[in-house]
């Protein structure tokens, strides 16, 4: 092999390393969400941070199940969590102003969204451990 590539492969290395996509120190965040002992079909989970009160990350819940990949992932801290589900072929009781008509009626129970302030729900994340969060909502 000639000189010039040796010289290029540090190069190329730290190059192919760079494009794999920074993560700022976030760390994949992954879990459960049970509803009434059965798998949660639908809804989402926010992460609130606890100093702040600001919205730090959202997945989808599917089947039970949320994924926050690493480059979308969370900061180690402690969360609030806000966990919110709709009830199929239903609505709220009021709309939001400027929204064409109202939600659909929440089946979580209000400690978990609504009243999450009153008495939150959190959760740790920590940097260099898998971060399987469980949740049973009764």
């Amino acid at each position: 092999m000639t000189r010039g590539f040796y010289f290029l492969l540090p190069a190329l290395l730290l190059l192919s390393l760079g494009c794999s996509g920074s993560t700022d120190g976030r760390v994949e965040v992954e879990g459960t969400v049970m509803f009434k002992n059965s798998p949660l079909d639908q809804g989402t989970i926010q992460f609130m941070t606890k100093e702040k009160g600001e919205m730090a990350g959202m997945a989808q819940i599917k089947d039970g199940k949320f994924h926050l990949p690493a480059q979308q992932g969370l900061t180690p801290g402690s969360y609030r969590i806000v966990i919110s589900s709709g009830e199929a072929g239903t609505k709220a009781t009021e709309s939001a102003p400027g929204e064409s008509g109202p939600p659909a009626k929440e089946r979580i129970p209000k400690e978990y969204n609504v009243d999450s302030l009153k008495k939150p729900v959190y959760r740790d994340v920590v940097a260099g451990q898998k971060n399987q969060l469980e949740f049973n909502i009764p």
